[in-house]
Parts: structure tokens; sequence; C-alpha cells
């Protein structure tokens, strides 16, 4: 395959646009000029890329995946230019790896501790709401998804690792005895709730048409997993939360389920990437736990299993 670094710069260009003549205003060359850069490059490739048939442009399979692969290619010129040029000092180049709140610590902490054996490996880490975190997966602006179950990512161009499972459980602070700080009843208690653009809201809610309902009010709102967690602790309402991020807390009996074998939500966890060749660190990473599930490992286990 033969072609113009520069083509690279135009196809990722293009990918932020979705539009052909903004892409060519913003790399200051003529809207025919941009075209031709663009299929020339098809053609090097040897698979469209382009879906031109909508307005915005779509971008096909092939062309998703390529996203990954060319910022790949610019990176490495880039820093191959750097040291030709005399910059001899490490040069920071982490694996991208994006999370929702409910698993960014400490599952996604100790994730990154067992994926660095036999190796140090240095790591980017964000953390969005699902909905941001699939879109930064699929623009190529990290390298691996670390999620709940995501069915459109559970098809080509992506690839998983299934990691495990558990339930969200509806916990309460206990008592001076170690009983639930609240019951369900006639009475109403104090409900922390997930913002309705979130990910727990979503899959809480489709659960709850096949449980029992409960008399309760909302007293507090936050997308944010650990601060539902922090507000039950403080003994300011039930909250549903996944138990990976509370199994000290369970263990220690700060915290108490309610009516565990009624009111848990199963979950499961995988890391998703993009089938595109990532770095040779990122790379690495992946087969270490591919090898590790492979073996029956997972990183997530159900606190209950009764």
């Amino acid at each position: 395959m033969s072609f113009d670094s520069k083509w690279l710069e135009d196809f990722l260009i293009l990918n932020e646009t979705r539009n052909f003549s903004k892409a060519a205003q913003l790399r200051h060359i003529t809207q025919p000029a941009f075209g031709r850069h663009i299929k020339a490059l098809e053609a090097a490739v040897g698979q469209q890329l382009v879906d031109r048939s909508s307005q915005p442009i779509r971008f096909t399979p092939a062309g998703k995946q390529f996203r990954s692969l060319a910022q790949s290619l610019l990176k490495q010129l880039n820093q191959g230019l750097d040291q030709i040029n005399g910059i001899d000092q490490p040069i920071l180049d982490p694996l991208r790896i994006a999370s929702p709140h409910s698993l960014s610590s400490p599952t996604l902490i100790e994730l990154m501790d067992i994926a660095e054996s036999p190796q140090s490996l240095t790591y980017s880490v964000d953390i969005l709401r699902v909905d941001l975190a699939v879109k930064s997966l699929a623009n190529g602006e990290c390298d691996f998804l670390f999620a709940f179950d995501i069915l459109s990512l559970l098809q080509p161009p992506y690839q998983n690792l299934f990691l495990g499972g558990g339930d969200f459980l509806l916990v309460t602070k206990a008592d001076d005895v170690g009983l639930p700080m609240y019951q369900l009843g006639e009475e109403s208690v104090p409900y922390l709730r997930y913002s309705s653009e979130s990910y727990s809201a979503r899959l809480i809610s489709s659960a709850q048409m096949q449980q029992p309902t409960f008399n309760c009010h909302p007293v507090f709102e936050s997308s944010v997993c650990q601060l539902h967690k922090e507000m039950a602790l403080r003994g300011k309402g039930v909250a549903w939360l996944p138990d990976c991020l509370i199994k000290d807390e369970l263990r220690s009996g700060k915290l108490v389920p309610i009516t565990p074998a009624v009111y848990r939500i199963p979950y499961q966890v995988r890391l998703y990437r993009n089938r595109a060749r990532l770095s040779v660190e990122a790379e690495q990473f992946w087969r270490t736990l591919q090898d590790k599930t492979n073996d029956g490992w997972g990183i997530v286990d159900a606190f209950y299993t009764a």
C-alpha cells in the first residue's frame, strides 16, 4: 500500500466534520482536490472507506476500522520524526482506556494492575458517561472501553473480552445492630436516583418492570455511582449500586442489601476494542487479558451467588 501521509490527515479531518466541503476548508485546499485525496487513499487501501450517499456522510465498516489505523500510523510517523530531530527524551504513549464511573474504581485499577505483568505500562483514563465512552471508542479516541454489556459493540468491527459479572443491589446503611437502616413497606423511603441519561438509570428502569415496586421518594439524583455510594453510607437513602463497587462495605456490614433475592439486577462486564491493530503495548495488554480469560479468569464476580 503506497500513499501520501497527508491523505491520512485528510481522512481524519473528514471523520471529524462528516462533510467534504468543511473538511476541505480546514485543510486549505479545494473540495475537488480534497475529494481526489480521499479517493486515492481508498484506492491505496483497496476498500471503500466513505459512504457518500448520505448527508452528513457515513463511513463504511472498513472506514470505521481504518480510522484507528490512520491515527496510529500518524502517531508513529510523528514520533519517528521527533527522534530524528534529536528529541531523545522518553515519549509518553499511554494505553487509552475509557470507562463509566461505576467501574472506574477500584475495578479498573485492579484490571490495570493485573494486565501489567510482566511489563510496566502507562495509562490515560477517561471516566465518561457510557454513551460518550462508546463514542470515544468509535472515534478512535481510546484504545479500550471497559464497560457493561453494550449491544452495539458486541458485533464487528469491535471485539470484546468477557471479564465477569455481578449484580446491582438495592442497599442501605446498616443500623446499630447491623440491620437495614431503611425497610421497604408502607412508609415511603428516601431514594437515591440516577439521572435519566445514565446507563444505570436505563438498566434499573428496564429491570424494575419485572420486580415488585416499593414505596419511595427521590431525595438525590446523579449519574455517578460513587456519589450514590457515599450518600448511602451517610444514611441518606436507599440506592442501587453494583456489587463490584461496594464489596468491602458489604463484607464489613457498613452497607446492607435489601432483600437481595428479589432486588438484584444482573450485569456483565467486558473490555471492548476496535479490531484494527493497536500499538505494540496495547496489543500486549489485550493478549495478556485474553490468555487469562481463556483460563477462566475474571476481574468481576457476583457477591451474592444464592
